[in-house]
């Protein structure tokens, strides 16, 4: 710890250094006891530092999440951080960029939150990131002339980079409102009623990346290894609304599309990390056992005014269980996949209507354009009401499907979802089809949306008249 020679360890600007309260008389009568609260074997030195520096925590920040940003500190004395780096008054936060966040109340930690993105024009996930960096100034009491003076870089800003992500809509790594979490005491309790330091599932994965020092998202682990009931720490709950989410196995999990999950497809020998869009029913997730569950049903929810969801922060680990299979959190030193993804020929509203009984095809193409993007793409259809009509799509990579829905390649018109299409980049071209049955409900809507990686598109609202 800092004891350089001719080094002034002043005792009156070490009670104004502690204090809680704002411009302490430094000259006021104290003595060491009183400011360490142990009189015994105190050394002013444990209350020194060196220098000041970096300022850590995550690269890119998801819109209208938070993450931590701590101020670190080299050569600190033992009571450094409790005494000093805990006191607020000794710490300036701030940004600057074209940054929309808040800062708290902080000391060396701050917790940065993101607002939300607005995006126009038919903008996609990535189009209105927004940079800058958070930065924050050490100086004891906000005074020039304090305890710790002398370090590096004491009463200077220092800054981290940042990006806030625009994720159209989105919200990462997030459960439904409602989802049951298994704590480690064997209780159940909704997500959103989880508190700071419980104890929840998770399962140990030998040789897994941190979030916060590599690319976790790349970690793969044999089948073959030894997958047993663990417990991580809850250290955030956030209350956010997503735009979809994915109901998997009917009902066994509710989550949203940017979600990592433990995931093996059929025939692999590895276990990785994959997102919901990118499943294939008969393929596997894991449990809180370490047992893998078949894939038997994936669905997606699509609502504009959006669902609750609740975003979760687990240490030391990074993944836990959710309702039944193990999930990743959030977080991303490096930048994240979103692909472009746009519909090129969309109208935004397009009607069905006939009789009951009928069967109606779209007079025209409709086509949405992707690049950048990876895995797999998923087409899905939200439907509300109009029971006795079942809405299908025909597509095609080569060109339009056409009314019959086989033209260049065509898929023919099939049932939604349509999941696991090989199309990453590129034109995709599709024709919708309405089969109304002869009796029952045929009135109501939908929304078509296309997703990749996580991020979806969704700007084409269908109407079904059938009577």
């Amino acid at each position: 710890m800092s004891t350089t020679s001719g080094q002034n360890l002043s005792l009156g600007k070490l009670k104004r250094a502690v204090s809680s309260s704002i411009n302490a008389n430094n000259t006021a009568n104290t003595s060491l006891g009183s400011v360490s609260s142990n009189a015994t074997n105190t050394k002013m030195s444990e209350f020194s530092i060196d220098s000041v520096d970096s300022v850590t925590g995550f690269t890119y920040l998801w819109e209208q999440t938070s993450e931590d940003y701590q101020v670190n500190f080299s050569s600190s004395g033992s009571r450094f951080n409790d005494k000093i780096a805990s006191n607020t008054s000794n710490f300036s936060w701030s940004f600057d960029g074209n940054l929309d966040v808040t800062i708290g109340s902080a000391d060396y930690v701050a917790s940065v939150t993101a607002g939300s993105i607005t995006n126009t024009g038919g903008a996609v996930a990535g189009t209105f990131n927004q940079s800058g960096s958070i930065m924050v100034k050490f100086a004891e009491d906000g005074q020039s002339d304090g305890f710790n003076d002398h370090a590096t870089r004491y009463n200077t800003n220092v800054s981290k980079s940042i990006e806030i992500v625009d994720t159209y809509g989105g919200v990462p790594s997030c459960l439904l409102f409602g989802s049951p979490v298994s704590k480690s005491d064997g209780s159940v309790v909704n997500v959103e009623d989880l508190n700071i330091g419980d104890e929840i599932l998770s399962v140990s994965l030998q040789g897994s990346t941190d979030e916060s020092v590599g690319d976790w998202k790349n970690d793969t682990f044999n089948q073959s290894g030894s997958f047993t009931e663990h417990s991580s720490s809850v250290s955030r709950v956030r209350y956010e609304f997503s735009q979809h989410y994915y109901n998997i196995n009917s009902g066994s999990e509710y989550i949203t599309g940017e979600h990592h999950m433990l995931y093996r497809q059929a025939g692999s020998e590895n276990w990785t990390w994959k997102t919901a869009p990118n499943f294939s029913v008969g393929d596997y997730l894991m449990d809180k056992q370490g047992n893998e569950v078949v894939i038997s049903s994936l669905e997606q929810h699509i609502d504009p005014d959006g669902y609750e969801v609740v975003q979760l922060d687990v240490e030391p680990d990074d993944y836990y269980v959710g309702s039944t299979f193990v999930v990743h959190n959030k977080g991303s030193n490096s930048e994240p996949t979103y692909p472009t993804t746009q519909w090129s020929t969309a109208p935004g509203d397009e009607t069905f209507a006939g009789s009951l009984g009928d069967t109606v095809t779209s007079d025209g193409v409709r086509t949405i354009g992707l690049s950048n993007g990876s895995g797999t793409t998923t087409i899905s259809f939200d439907q509300t009401s109009a029971g006795a009509v079942t809405f299908k799509v025909a597509w095609s990579t080569s060109g339009d499907p056409d009314s019959g829905g086989t033209a260049n390649g065509g898929s023919g018109f099939v049932t939604f979802p349509v999941t696991g299409i090989s199309f990453t980049t590129g034109t995709l071209y599709m024709r919708f089809q309405a089969v109304c049955a002869a009796s029952g409900d045929g009135t109501g809507t939908g929304v078509v949306s296309f997703t990749n990686n996580g991020v979806t598109n969704s700007d084409v609202d269908i109407t079904l008249n059938f009577t």
